[in-house]
This record gives C-alpha cells, sequence and structure tokens, in this order.
C-alpha cells in the first residue's frame, strides 16, 4: 500500500481547549489543505477499523477518540469505535501498533490503497518505537499522545494534507486556523481536537 500521510510529531507542548470538548475555533477556518491526498471512494461514508486484539488496551480510547473526532455536523463521513478482533485482516481499513520502515521516527503513519484520486481502504500504524500515553506528549523523548497523533492520521485518510507551505501546493495561504489545525505537525505538541479548519475540509469533502 502506498504511503500517503506520516505524522511529524515535534516536541513543544502545546494544550489546545476544545470548546465542548469536541473542536477549537479559529479563523479564517477555510484554508485547509489537499494537496495530492486522496478521499474515501464509495458511496458508503461509515467507516469501520478492525484492530487485532493484541492493540493496547491502555491505547483504545485515544485511538477512538481521534477516529471520531471527525464526526462532525455536516459531513456525510463518520467514522466508528473501532472493532477488536482477531479476524481484523478482513477489514479493508485497519488499526495496528507495529511499525513500518515507512515511519521512519514518526509516532504514526497513514497507508492507503490508492485508485486514482480515491482509496478504498488502508492502515493506520502507530509505532511501537514510542512510549504512548493518554496525556501530554513530548516527541523527543520518545512519548506520544495515542489521541493526538491518530486524529492527525485519521485526517490523511479523510483527505487533509499538512497546510503549511511547502507540502501545500493547492494555493491557500498558512492562516490562524491552519496553524492551530491538528493537521498541522509544526511545533503543536498535544492537539486532540480538530478545530474549525479541520470541520470545514472534512464538510467541503463529503
Amino acid at each position: 500500500m502506498p504511503k500517503v500521510g506520516r505524522s511529524l510529531g515535534m516536541a513543544v507542548t502545546v494544550a489546545v481547549t476544545a470548546v465542548g470538548a469536541t473542536a477549537v475555533t479559529a479563523s479564517p477556518a477555510a484554508a485547509y489543505c489537499r494537496s495530492g491526498m486522496t478521499t474515501w471512494n464509495n458511496t458508503s461514508f461509515s467507516k469501520t477499523i478492525g484492530v487485532n486484539t493484541t492493540f493496547p488496551t491502555g491505547m483504545r480510547t485515544g485511538l477512538s477518540g481521534g477516529l471520531t473526532q471527525w464526526n462532525q455536523s455536516g459531513s456525510a463521513l463518520s467514522y466508528t469505535t473501532p472493532t477488536y478482533t482477531t479476524g481484523w485482516l478482513i477489514y479493508a481499513f485497519r488499526g495496528s501498533h507495529s511499525y513500518s520502515p515507512l515511519m521512519g521516527s514518526a509516532p504514526g503513519i497513514a497507508l492507503t490503497m490508492v485508485s486514482g484520486s480515491t482509496h478504498s481502504g488502508g492502515e493506520l500504524i502507530l509505532s511501537t518505537q514510542y512510549t504512548w500515553v493518554n496525556a501530554s506528549q513530548d516527541i523527543n523523548a520518545g512519548i506520544a499522545d495515542v489521541q493526538t497523533v491518530a486524529v492527525h492520521e485519521v485526517g490523511h485518510f479523510t483527505g487533509l494534507a499538512h497546510p503549511w507551505p511547502g507540502p501545500c501546493t493547492d494555493g491557500t495561504s498558512y492562516t490562524s486556523a491552519e496553524q492551530q489545525s491538528v493537521m498541522s505537525t509544526i511545533n503543536t505538541g498535544t492537539r486532540r481536537f480538530v478545530n474549525s479548519d479541520d470541520i470545514a475540509g472534512v464538510t467541503a469533502i463529503y
């Protein structure tokens, strides 16, 4: 499966407070980046991720939170809570606690099964080379927050790219909303909740 997105966590910890425990507001909130990204390719936009039962119990709440942050009103896309099963390989969309050389030193990666401008599934990998917490992360110290990494990587499955100039070539500026987005990985630290720019992106796509 070709690589589409990877999380590049930084060591600076900046806590983001969620409004209503779901999203933060920043403006302008319509400059999300989609450079080089694909979207889910079928008409059913309710997605379930299959995860092996060996996935650590202490990481499950964060994984679920990272998925369901994208279930915002106005979007047809929804991610269900993960299904933990020994038959996880039958799921086109899978999650694992493992390691792929494609990750390099990143704590997480989104790999997709691409066909043209869309994808039909993929794998979300959270690296075994990190200590995983449900708290503030320090990537340089090898400590990663599950929901922070999961919500970012699931954003790639959703069809969003890193928004800052360089990776983003769609002509948008790097707005204050994008700087606070879960899709930005520049000096973001702990960032568990989608913001208004993330929501603008997902609702525009689906």
